[in-house]
């Protein structure tokens, strides 16, 4: 029986549509003739060159450029695996990522041969640069050595071909091991979402090495789309790129949709070729997705569910959006994450793992054809997540009687303060709502009376701020036990590659003034 690999994604379009633009790239263009044709030249020469092997691992470190879907094709086509290394880390976190993972080969893009400098140093790996060869051999010069002939199929749609390392916002980055099956099922689930169409543009301005930008190359890959490449998502850039090429959809995250609609309230533009523009990785506050709405005027759709480890559970889509947007008795699934998306099944459940009801706070289980089997050289922590046949993915949620699913916090973010249990979305929800605050990140800190003490560091806009400013103004709100005990003013808060908040630095930093407090 064949089965369909991300490889063979190239070859079936360049056979279907071989003129048709596939990618758009600065000033070059590249059909999916082209896209194929390179990619198996890559393959053949990452096997007979550099002996990559399969199942053996080639990183890649560079900002947005069409190398990366040419490195994940053929590392596909050959049966090894692609990993996208973060542009934003160290170089010693770097070569960490590269010894876990265990890759040979490493591609470099322009602007980081320092850093892959260093990472050599400490691992060895062997370099490919895409534009000078300063630190490696030349990427194009790898690409035109490689044989054009047709790489035999491997046809196991159940191999691994993408490690993409989960944020680590709450801890120590694992290697969500994603098969074709896992990705193909996600991007079918994606363009029912996205309600894609053959007509679209598709343009990526999120890091192609994270989860959510390889969802949003993959996609418009698998239908065959063309799609714009934006080296990092600045709003100019992508209100000009939108117009330039008549873009229709998107794919973003809150961080991104918050600079794009204080970029439009500052220069109004007619967006009007966009269709649809969907969004993830974190609740969107509904003033913004409002703004959004007024000042770009299409369509909008959430996905959510477990991101790395399994794309789409959950989804709230255009017609969803709009009714919400119109009728105020809907308005409330705006703050949801929608309804569970076909050939997912979902569980909330307590924490023994037995069933809870509507309306009451549980841990969301998945599975389905787009979840991972586990982490890479992780076997206890894959039995952990996957115990009992379902994929625990450590978010609370709450299930309402018309099926949508509202995320309430991380299982981590539960505070357990005296007899009372909390959860930091609560409070953050309150915080943000006071005016001079930017963000702001609410964690548990060990607490010899209370077990667990509410603490905030709020990143700020206005000098004249003060603690107890954010303490009143949590009272007025919320509960007495839920107002933070203590509250840290910063310029900014440390946040990952996609722009969310790294919890884990904010808890160390927060651990290690309690302890100064403690000792001091």
């Amino acid at each position: 029986m064949w089965n369909m690999t991300i490889g063979d994604i190239p070859s079936a379009n360049a056979r279907r549509t071989p003129t048709a633009v596939a990618y758009v790239d600065g000033l070059q263009t590249h059909s999916w003739a082209d896209v194929e044709q390179r990619s198996t030249r890559l393959g053949n020469a990452l096997r007979a060159e550099l002996g990559l092997g399969s199942s053996d691992v080639a990183a890649v470190l560079s900002d947005n450029c069409v190398a990366h879907p040419e490195v994940i094709f053929a590392c596909s086509k050959i049966g090894a695996i692609y990993t996208g290394l973060n542009t934003r880390h160290h170089p010693r976190e770097m070569a960490a990522h590269v010894i876990d993972a265990g890759a040979s080969v490493l591609v470099v893009g322009p602007g980081f041969e320092d850093a892959a400098s260093q990472v050599v140093a400490e691992t060895g790996v062997r370099v490919v640069a895409i534009d000078h060869g300063d630190v490696g051999g030349r990427y194009d010069d790898l690409v035109r050595s490689g044989a054009s002939k047709e790489i035999e199929r491997h046809d196991d749609a159940d191999k691994v071909y993408n490690l993409s390392y989960t944020s680590g916002t709450t801890g120590e980055p694992k290697g969500a091991m994603i098969s074709s099956r896992n990705m193909l099922a996600f991007v079918r689930s994606l363009g029912w979402v996205a309600r894609s169409s053959p007509e679209d543009r598709h343009l990526i301005n999120l890091p192609m090495f994270h989860a959510g930008g390889h969802f949003a190359t993959i996609h418009p890959a698998f239908y065959g789309l063309a799609t714009v490449v934006l080296r990092r998502p600045d709003p100019a850039e992508t209100v000009d790129m939108i117009r330039r090429h008549a873009v229709t959809t998107f794919l973003s995250v809150p961080i991104a949709m918050k600079m794009l609609v204080d970029h439009l309230t500052e220069h109004p533009a007619n967006l009007d070729t966009l269709r649809v523009v969907l969004y993830g990785s974190n609740p969107v506050p509904e003033q913004v997705l409002r703004e959004f709405d007024r000042l770009v005027g299409c369509g909008l759709a959430q996905i959510g569910g477990m991101g790395t480890e399994g794309g789409i559970g959950l989804a709230l889509s255009p017609e969803q959006h709009a009714s919400a947007f119109s009728d105020a008795n809907l308005v409330h699934r705006l703050r949801s994450c929608g309804t569970v998306q076909p050939g997912v099944e979902l569980r909330l459940v307590d924490e023994n793992d037995d069933d809870v009801g509507a309306g009451k706070p549980g841990e969301m289980l998945f599975r389905g054809d787009a979840f991972v089997s586990g982490y890479w050289k992780r076997r206890e922590a894959s039995e952990f997540a996957w115990r009992g046949g379902w994929f625990h993915s450590g978010d609370i949620g709450v299930l309402d009687h018309d099926g949508f699913v509202t995320y309430v916090d991380r299982k981590s973010g539960r505070i357990k303060t005296g007899a009372e249990t909390v959860y930091a979305r609560e409070i953050e929800a309150a915080i943000l709502t006071l005016d001079g605050v930017v963000d702001c990140c609410v964690v548990g800190v060990p607490d010899p009376k209370w077990n667990e003490a509410v603490w905030a560091v709020v990143e700020t806009s206005l000098s004249s701020l003060s603690e107890d400013r954010i303490r009143d103004h949590v009272r007025c709100q919320l509960s007495g036990y839920k107002v933070p005990k203590r509250v840290f003013l910063v310029d900014a808060l440390p946040r990952t590659a996609l722009g969310k908040v790294s919890i884990g630095e904010v808890k160390a930093f927060c651990v290690g003034r309690n302890s100064l407090d403690v000792h001091g």
